[in-house]
């Protein structure tokens, strides 16, 4: 296929792109602003202190409201992802407060998305999803008001677990679980939104642990795992991913319950959480939503994924074992592996991408 029919094909879908850049220009800066934080050297000091809204509200936000947008097929609710990719450039002009605003409407405006959904279809996913939306809202909400990360926290990482385990529900829903089987996961859910209000501390954070390895241990039985991972290619790959990201859920919910209040626990829980579990499920549904979202009817698998997926899981296990004994030196060069999983997870994709659009192979 030619390049002027791969701009053919996507034609009517080009106005998304500049979506997609201005999410990756967020992950970038997040990355870059998350490197300084451990200590490497870069232009982006400003950033610093902004590297989780900047991942969580511009890069994470904008993806999960594309997907969700399109759908509907009403381009004035791109205000949404404008707003959320957006907020990066008041970061960068030092205007903290109005970046966070931003993404507090965006996560206002999500919310309503996710009320048009369960209203609509009355499913369960949509309503999880709802409430993922809402976790948001709240964790900006707190983080304008008081100016504390901490206090986002566990409003953001119920966001990102409720939004994948509505994803994990709606793809797998053709599977034979039963009602009361989707009732102890609403369950286990609730414990941690729960929790999150109370806060991680004490009885906060035990039922933060308990939820979380509970719901890794629901989606490890009744999730597609088992019937995928015998098979081969990139269904295969999407299977092992999950296993991978569900175990790392699991640990962070035993981290909860054993690390409280020790001197790098936050640290521990944050990076075990966004990078073994988040990313994880990022780099399994990669292949399949992200050229949905352009616009692109195929499915690009290459075994270098597993590559990344490797050094992903060093990378977070290392930085870790890092915090644990306190090894600030092992804690960059954790850092910098992820930043290296990450982009050459996103590397690949789009030259596999491309090479699968053309009908050539490797």
């Amino acid at each position: 296929m030619s390049t002027a029919t791969i701009t053919k094909s996507l034609s009517l879908k080009k106005y998304r792109i500049p979506f997609m850049l201005l999410a990756m220009f967020n992950l970038l800066a997040g990355m870059a602003a998350g490197l300084v934080r451990i200590g490497w050297r870069f232009e982006v000091h400003s950033l610093a202190p902004s590297h989780g809204a900047i991942m969580v509200g511009g890069f994470l936000g904008t993806l999960i409201a594309l997907e969700k947008l399109i759908p509907l097929k009403n381009k004035v609710l791109y205000a949404i992802p404008i707003l959320s990719s957006g907020s990066l450039l008041a970061f960068c002009l030092d205007m903290p407060q109005e970046a966070i605003l931003m993404i507090t409407v965006a996560s206002f405006s999500l919310s309503g998305v996710f009320a048009f959904y369960y209203f609509k279809h009355r499913e369960l996913q949509f309503l999880i999803m709802l409430a993922g939306a809402l976790c948001w809202l709240t964790g900006n909400v707190l983080l304008y008001s008081e100016n504390f990360y901490p206090l986002s926290f566990p409003m953001w990482l119920g966001f990102i677990l409720l939004i994948i385990v509505g994803e994990r529900i709606e793809i797998t829903k053709f599977l034979p679980v039963k009602n009361k089987q989707k009732a102890l996961l609403f369950g286990l859910l609730t414990l941690y939104v729960v929790s999150a209000f109370i806060s991680f501390h004490g009885i906060g954070s035990i039922a933060a642990g308990v939820s979380l390895i509970g719901i890794s241990l629901w989606l490890l039985r009744y999730d597609v795992i088992r019937m995928s991972v015998t098979k081969s290619g990139l269904t295969k790959y999407v299977a092992i991913t999950l296993l991978c990201g569900y175990l790392a859920l699991l640990i962070c919910g035993v981290f909860f319950i054993s690390l409280n209040g020790s001197i790098m626990s936050y640290d521990v829980l944050v990076h075990t959480f966004f990078l073994g579990f988040v990313f994880a499920m990022i780099f399994a549904h990669g292949p399949i939503i992200l050229p949905g979202v352009l616009g692109i009817s195929i499915k690009p698998f290459h075994k270098i994924f597993y590559v990344w997926l490797i050094v992903l899981q060093i990378s977070w296990l290392s930085r870790t074992f890092a915090d644990s004994v306190l090894d600030f030196q092992l804690r960059q060069i954790s850092g910098a592996l992820s930043v290296v999983a990450i982009l050459g997870y996103f590397i690949s994709l789009a030259v596999v991408t491309i090479r699968d659009l053309r009908g050539k192979t490797i």
